[in-house]
């Protein structure tokens, strides 16, 4: 007789019907324990340990052969009442019961058992191990005819109450069934159900593998084929490659059925290989995940999953994945390209991972993709400065036995070499470096004639480009320059402080404030005291006077004085004086206020690194330190709850593209400046937004607009730093595209992109050199670029004398300084481009001349490698 199982956790009577059907002079005890039993129980979905100890207790107090049945009866109402922590109790309530009938040598009955067994294992609360403990008993204790499906029986409904099958389950069936006489055909449909009850659970690869040999031997029934296909594990990733499940399909038939249309698993074939891309994708490893390739299992059943895929054509996404990591898997976006399933193109930037498979020449093949992977194969010339620098090998060194990659690296070289002759200076001398890395031994091999094509260009196109679009040394801020020149020179200027309209430039003994107009004021700093290291001090000019603070060893402020009262030190009050702390401190790196030159309110300390705009009436204030939380909206008193934006960003940005918010510009600018970044009245600023499909860390599109309605594209590695604004240069009808610095040098200098083609044509330092931690390799120092406002042609005359330099001229001063140096070119600029009379130009023209002829010293060389190289 088998008790009746209880549906809710107080109707829970075991111990009482054993006692009254086989101990009648136990019922009261029964009874009292019963009582206890349930009072107990609720606190075990907050502190289960507490209610095992509870009834550790009770279970000494009641005779031996009582103790299983209260312990089952404590299984059950734990299973009923539901909960994590009374399904973890559970299961180790059974267990005691269990021990207690083997310690005390008590008999079993066997139909409760059987029944107990399957209600926890309904129930997920069954563990692997007491399944091997039940085979062992019921094949000990039933006939082998009875024993087989009691153990299959308990085996799925173990699996369909959401626990794992153990990797030695298809052995404890074979083993029963054997001992009954089973066929082979039953266990195979046996096993099928299994699997089948098993979908959501993460069924060992081990089972997969036993599974596949019965199936080959004794295929499972047809109903059960979908069923195979949805058996994924749970989870954000697995810790197996998903090779041994695909096994299990092959060998099963389930395979040639979906071949066959008679078979869809959930969301058609193309969501079944979406799916198993993304989870598999990624494995379990350590306190992470790692990425794995696909199982070649994989490659060996898409033909055969092709011709629905393509029916179905929905684009695989062959990067993304479960756990919130993206890799883009060449070797499957190779092989989907093979048998002609729809893939979606990833965005450029992407990296390509696991070069691997038959199929990768059809990559390299594809007109996009082709010179996306060739690019990144190719040494992975993403940075011509890096340090070190990339290994030179070429795509073709790398890939030999793939053609394809051949023409792939031709065109790059007819594209460098085109820029070589052709691009900005520093964008020419970039690709020569690229080119000299790509052109290994290998590559100088396959491409015939190549030391030709760059002995054919010419350092000329980069100088006369130079020198028709403009140079940095062209430009100044007549204020500025003078106050850098009365510090003794840009090396002298140690902090560049703003308050705008008013930037006040901080020497070793003075500091000098000045603004569009011309001087504004200056302050003699006061001398370190005995003993004290010489601290460079954080000065701005604030209503008519200086104030003056130290930093401190934590790098904020140590201490202040106001300039009209130099003896009266004190202590920014962070408690109490906000604004005045604020102005007076300085973080170790550069605040976005002070590299954009705009720090037009005094705000408190946890916005003092964000950057600021106005439109003449209304200060916005950038996120908090580090975070990208918008822009608020700053009352004079606190900053608004709601994020918001001046009128000005209303229009945009269009679909696809989103605010790049630190670098969003809006100022009003003082009465009678006319800023060579563009204004609409008074007002100068730039709208940038970046695309929202942002895949790594190395590329970007954005788009940038100015307030009179100036506009550029572009495309360029993130880690060149940020767009800003764009600069028309006067008189070249060039537009500029204005970023911080490349590299390491980012927040230190300003690089300047023509608008038109992204060529980097001049950068120029910003960084004061209390700053810098690279050297300067006597670029031009500016100021910070939201006072480039400020800036104007230095001598026009000068200017429109270089406008009509042509290419016959940049070969004379090419000549000339190969024959004399810079004195050389020099004169040589007096006889063929005469008007060029201002000195800071001329030594500008000069230091654009070198630099083309260092270029042409090296492109020479260059030629030299590679016709050595040619010749063996």
């Amino acid at each position: 007789m088998t008790f009746t199982l209880p549906t809710s956790s107080g109707d829970v009577s075991l111990l009482t019907d054993w006692a009254r059907r086989d101990r009648p002079d136990l019922l009261p005890a029964a009874h009292e324990a019963q009582e206890r039993l349930h009072r107990h129980l609720p606190g075990a979905a907050r502190k289960a340990d507490d209610f095992l100890r509870s009834l550790d207790r009770l279970a000494q107090e009641v005779p031996p052969e009582m103790r299983p049945w209260l312990w089952d009866g404590a299984a059950q109402g734990l299973v009923l009442l539901g909960g994590a922590k009374a399904l973890w109790a559970a299961p180790r309530a059974y267990a005691r019961a269990r021990q207690a009938e083997a310690d005390h040598g008590l008999d079993l009955d066997t139909g409760h058992h059987t029944a107990q067994a399957l209600f926890l294992a309904r129930a997920g609360a069954l563990p692997a191990k007491e399944v091997r403990a039940f085979q062992e008993w019921i094949t000990a204790t039933l006939p082998p005819a009875e024993a087989y499906p009691a153990l299959s029986a308990l085996v799925t409904a173990r699996a369909a109450g959401g626990s794992a099958p153990a990797a030695g389950t298809y052995t404890l069936l074979a083993k029963t069934a054997a001992a009954a006489g089973v066929a082979q055909e039953e266990v195979a449909r046996a096993l099928a159900d299994l699997l089948a009850a098993s979908r959501g659970t993460a069924v060992p690869p081990a089972l997969f593998t036993k599974a596949a040999r019965v199936f080959a031997a004794a295929p499972p029934p047809p109903e059960r084929l979908a069923a195979l296909w949805e058996l994924f594990p749970p989870g954000r990733w697995v810790k197996n490659d998903g090779g041994a499940w695909l096994h299990l399909l092959e060998a099963s038939g389930a395979v040639e059925a979906l071949a066959r249309g008679e078979v869809t698993p959930r969301g058609g074939v193309s969501g079944w290989l979406q799916r198993f891309s993304r989870l598999f994708k990624y494995t379990g490893s350590g306190q992470g995940v790692m990425a794995q390739r696909m199982p070649q299992r994989l490659y060996a059943i898409l033909p055969r999953l092709a011709p629905r895929l393509r029916a179905e054509d929905r684009p695989l996404d062959t990067w993304s994945s479960e756990c919130g990591h993206s890799r883009l898997d060449a070797e499957l976006l190779a092989a989907c390209l093979a048998h002609n399933i729809p893939v979606h193109l990833p965005a450029r930037g992407r990296e390509f991972a696991f070069l691997h498979g038959p199929h990768l020449g059809l990559l390299f093949a594809h007109p996009v993709l082709g010179p996306r992977l060739e690019r990144q194969v190719s040494g992975r010339h993403r940075d011509p400065n890096a340090t070190p620098p990339a290994a030179a090998r070429s795509a073709i060194t790398a890939f030999p036995d793939i053609p394809e990659v051949v023409p792939l690296v031709r065109e790059r070289v007819r594209r460098l070499v085109a820029d070589i002759g052709a691009a900005g200076l520093p964008s020419a001398a970039d690709s020569l470096r690229t080119l000299d890395r790509l052109l290994d031994d290998a590559a100088t091999a396959a491409l015939a004639g190549v030391e030709e094509e760059v002995a054919a260009v010419q350092g000329a196109g980069p100088l006369l480009r130079a020198l028709r679009g403009g140079l940095p040394e062209e430009l100044g801020w007549p204020a500025f320059d003078a106050a850098v020149a009365e510090l003794g020179g840009p090396e002298a200027v140690l902090r560049v402080c703003s308050s705008w309209p008013v930037c006040t430039l901080v020497g070793r003994e003075r500091a000098i404030a000045v603004d569009h107009s011309g001087r504004v004021g200056v302050v003699d700093l006061q001398p370190p005291g005995e003993g004290e290291a010489p601290p460079v001090p954080v000065v701005r000019h604030l209503q008519g006077r200086f104030l003056v603070a130290y930093p401190g060893a934590s790098g904020g402020a140590g201490w202040a004085y106001w300039s009209d009262r130099p003896n009266e030190r004190f202590d920014p009050d962070r408690e109490g004086d906000w604004s005045t702390a604020s102005w007076a401190r300085e973080f170790p790196a550069h605040a976005v206020s002070e590299w954009t030159g705009h720090r037009l309110a005094a705000v408190p300390q946890r916005l003092s690194w964000a950057g600021q705009m106005s439109d003449g009436t209304t200060v916005w204030l950038g996120g908090e330190r580090g975070r990208d939380t918008g822009w608020y909206a700053w009352s004079g008193e606190a900053t608004a709850a709601q994020a918001s934006l001046p009128a000005f960003f209303s229009a945009g940005p269009e679909a696809g593209w989103e605010w790049e918010r630190q670098s969003l510009s809006l100022v009003r600018l003082p009465e009678g400046v006319e800023s060579p970044l563009g204004q609409s009245g008074r007002l100068s600023g730039f709208r940038v937004a970046a695309v929202t499909d942002r895949p790594g860390n190395y590329s970007d599109d954005y788009l940038v607009e100015g307030a009179d309605g100036r506009r550029a594209r572009h495309h360029r590695p993130r880690a060149m730093g940020h767009p800003w604004a764009i600069l028309r240069f006067p008189g070249s009808g060039v537009d500029l595209l204005l970023t911080q610095g490349r590299g390491s040098a980012r927040m230190e200098r300003v690089c300047c992109y023509a608008a038109d083609d992204d060529s980097l044509q001049w950068e120029v330092v910003t960084a004061p050199a209390h700053r810098r931690q690279l050297p300067a390799r006597d670029l031009p120092f500016f100021p910070p670029v939201g006072f480039w406002h400020f800036l104007g042609l230095r001598d026009a005359a000068s200017s429109a004398a270089l406008r009509q330099a042509g290419l016959e001229e940049a070969r004379a001063l090419l000549a000339a300084h190969a024959e004399g140096g810079a004195d050389k070119a020099l004169a040589v600029l007096d006889e063929r481009v005469p008007g060029v009379v201002h000195e800071p130009i001329r030594q500008g023209v000069a230091r654009a001349v070198a630099a083309a002829a260092a270029l042409e010293q090296d492109r020479a060389a260059l030629v030299e490698r590679l016709r050595a190289a040619r010749t063996g």
